[in-house]
């Protein structure tokens, strides 16, 4: 298959590195410089330093040629995602498109996939390509497994897409439920930035188990809302990246609940950086009109856009009227 990946980050680089070996690879990013940097030394010292770029990966910034390519894999961050497909005239893109983004989009409150829809794109060729995977392990061959969901009805499994995007290293699942995926991907980094608040005050890991337990029920019962199955949430796209999500060093939305403990670091510093920031605004935008509350999600939106000290946070949590578990 013919493949462009759309984002020279670190994920954008490292899945063009491991599936260039059974597949034509093109890495497109959109600066000049940035681009002949990649390609004179054939690695990508700002997002995956001491990884070596295979040169079976071609590298380009020019205008794209959709006609060119067979499959369109998006690294590109939620809330860039509507500009730079507008920019990319991705709508004129007939084949497969696979997003890798998780986040909500301020103000519309829409995933990834539901952007791509409003920009023209056909449901049927709009994927969520998702799960515990971290570009630093990806890259060096770290077996990991995905999700590619699509709102696909037919009973076949789409083999040939699955081949294409699997690699030795990397194993593909086929899922029926994006929107419970994506909502999955999204929600997960709020959490995240609750347990590195968590790390930040000195917690352990009884608070850590709770706070993926409980943002874990939180998520669920919000992707049921919006139409999502239940059981996707014990899958990849949730469990499985949540927890990675919440205890791995590399992720960047647990280090910016840190940071926000011990060196007051501000979303506008990290927000590029840590989807779940963005990601928990919106939430709360829609979240006033819903008929149920999201207090782990609510505490991590006031910590990180209000500037309520995480302390006052916990304690609110803790005191909140008994219940049964869910």
């Amino acid at each position: 298959m013919r493949i462009v990946c759309i984002g020279a980050g670190a994920m954008g680089t490292s899945l063009a590195g491991l599936l260039c070996h059974h597949n034509e690879v093109t890495l497109w990013g959109r600066r000049p410089e940035f681009m002949s940097d990649l390609e004179l030394h054939r690695e990508n010292h700002a997002y995956l330093p001491g990884y070596a770029i295979p040169l079976e990966v071609s590298l380009s910034h020019r205008a794209i040629d959709w006609g060119a390519f067979d499959i369109a894999i998006l690294a590109i961050p939620t809330q860039f995602l509507r500009k730079t497909a507008t920019a990319i005239k991705l709508n004129q893109f007939k084949g497969s498109v696979l997003n890798t983004a998780k986040g909500l989009e301020l103000g519309s409150f829409k995933t990834p996939c539901e952007i791509l829809e409003d920009l023209g794109l056909k449901r049927e060729q709009l994927f969520a390509f998702s799960g515990p995977s971290h570009a630093e392990e990806m890259c060096r061959g770290v077996p990991t497994s995905l999700v590619i969901a699509g709102d696909q009805s037919k009973d076949l499994l789409p083999k040939a897409l699955m081949a294409s995007v699997g690699a030795p290293s990397l194993r593909p699942y086929f899922s029926r439920d994006r929107i419970g995926t994506e909502l999955g991907g999204a929600l997960k980094n709020i959490i995240a930035i609750a347990c590195g608040i968590s790390d930040g005050l000195g917690y352990g890991m009884n608070t850590t188990s709770v706070l993926i337990t409980r943002g874990l029920s939180e998520i669920k019962r919000y992707g049921v809302n919006r139409g999502a199955q239940d059981k996707t949430f014990s899958g990849l796209s949730c469990l499985g990246d949540l927890v990675t999500t919440c205890c791995s060093p590399h992720s960047r939305n647990r280090s910016f609940g840190r940071a926000l403990v011990e060196h007051h670091q501000s979303p506008d510093k990290w927000g590029k950086l840590a989807e779940g920031a963005s990601t928990v605004k919106s939430l709360m935008g829609e979240c006033e009109g819903l008929s149920f509350d999201m207090p782990l999600s609510r505490a991590v939106h006031d910590i990180v856009w209000k500037g309520v000290h995480p302390k006052e946070m916990i304690s609110s949590l803790l005191t909140r009227p008994h219940k049964e578990e869910d």
